[in-house]
């Protein structure tokens, strides 16, 4: 029989599942540890992988005698991450620490008391360099529960340069509008090119889509409304936004509906599309694809037309299991994952931004420099797709009502199953 903080746990993630199917020296003492621990992560393609390798070598040149057993899950977003750790947290056998999301995501695995306080490995030089919003989203009432490793800008365009210019199409600047966007689309679509990519076997693409669409219809006034649950789901901005997001999945191919995340990525840089929205991780993952340096690639990119100013935010961050038989080991991963050199090196490969303010950047492309920049410099917004503004529950909502409503073009519906988990309690993160 399962105990009431296992079924605790199963009940709170199963919305989840659904939803998501150089080196420095560290400021402070840093915890050491001997000994293995089981370290689960979602990061499986070509510029993924390669990142956690390098945390995982991070780790370990601080830590000589410690080993770790890789647990790598296929899923864009951590879909089935998230079901396997489900079943790994109902039978007791959870992993020492383990990739998360944050915001609605921490609140909900501190709810669960799934995760450990890890308070202690925030000094004040540590609290001093993480931006205000960034070291909020880790913490649940004063206290962090999750290691802030690196943020990705989510409210992006990428494009092939190439298919572009082929098309005679100008490259999209600063200003670029939606029916800008739209105009260009039809352009590709009209000579026969396949206007946009999308990979539609990972639910975190189309939602993300919509989303950053969103963003540009209602704009940070509407975003506040949303974080404070006072958002109207069933009112005419989400009926715009609906409909706009319509016309973009019909310049997709319907092959891309089975297509994941990485392998829309790839197209992209293949050519064999003109754009992708997605967060700038399929950046790097569309250089790793193309075989060359991100500023070699024919990838380029753009803020998404209607959303600059904003920063969409998704961090990478890590927990650790509050039920670890090797709390040093855990502690000492999360305090390489806390490391500034550390973010640098893992930056580097998966195209991220590291999150502490004294991370050297100047190894990194230009676009990393400059979206480090934004991130410091412009509002910060926090992702409903990725559950960081949203509880797991609200979350699983927004999903089913973006794939409801491609399959049904039905905006009452999207409405109503928003509306329905706000009425129920499950808006923002601490619901």
């Amino acid at each position: 029989m399962m105990t009431p903080l296992k079924q605790r746990v199963v009940a709170l993630l199963t919305a989840a599942m659904t939803a998501l199917a150089l080196t420095a020296c560290s400021h402070g003492s840093s915890p050491s540890a001997s000994g293995s621990i089981d370290v689960l992560s979602w990061w499986t393609s070509a510029s993924e992988s390669s990142a956690f390798d390098t945390l995982i070598d991070q780790y370990k040149k601080r830590n000589d005698d410690a080993s770790v057993d890789e647990i790598a899950v296929t899923g864009g977003g951590g879909s089935q991450a998230h079901v396997t750790l489900a079943s790994r947290l109902a039978r007791g056998d959870a992993p020492d620490v383990w990739q998360s999301l944050v915001g609605g995501n921490i609140a909900a695995w501190r709810s669960a008391g799934a995760v450990g306080d890890i308070s202690s490995l925030f000094s004040d030089d540590v609290k001093a360099q993480l931006p205000e919003d960034i070291l909020s989203s880790v913490s649940v009432d004063g206290a962090q529960y999750a290691a802030p490793l690196a943020a990705h800008r989510a409210n992006l365009l990428m494009f092939n340069s190439n298919v572009l210019r082929s098309a005679g199409i100008a490259e999209p600047g600063s200003g670029y509008t939606l029916n800008q966007f739209l105009a260009d689309l039809d352009a590709l679509q009209a000579q026969g090119t396949t206007p946009l990519c999308i990979g539609g076997a990972d639910t975190i693409t189309t939602a993300g889509l919509f989303e950053s669409v969103l963003l540009a219809t209602i704009g940070q006034d509407g975003w506040e409304k949303i974080e404070a649950d006072r958002f109207d789901w069933n009112g005419q901005e989400v009926k715009d936004a609906l409909d706009t997001f319509g016309r973009l999945m019909d310049r997709t191919s319907a092959d891309d509906a089975s297509r994941t995340w990485d392998e829309a990525a790839g197209r992209l840089a293949a050519g064999d599309c003109g754009f992708y929205q997605m967060n700038d991780s399929a950046l790097s993952e569309s250089a790793a694809s193309n075989g060359s340096a991100t500023g070699n690639a024919p990838v380029s990119s753009v803020v998404f037309p209607g959303t600059d100013g904003s920063f969409l935010m998704v961090v990478d961050s890590f927990v650790a299991s509050s039920s670890t038989d090797n709390q040093k080991g855990a502690d000492a991963f999360l305090s390489t994952v806390l490391d500034p050199g550390a973010q640098t090196a893992v930056c580097e490969v998966k195209g991220c931004v590291p999150v502490r303010n004294d991370a050297d950047v100047s190894t990194l492309s230009a676009y990393q420099q400059q979206a480090s920049q934004d991130l410091r410099s412009q509002t910060i917004l926090n992702t409903i797709s990725y559950g960081e503004v949203t509880s797991p529950a609200m979350q699983d909502g927004f999903f089913q009502a973006v794939k409801n409503y491609i399959s049904t073009r039905d905006s009452s519906s999207f409405g109503r199953i928003l509306t329905d988990r706000v009425n129920e309690g499950e808006g923002g993160p601490n619901h």
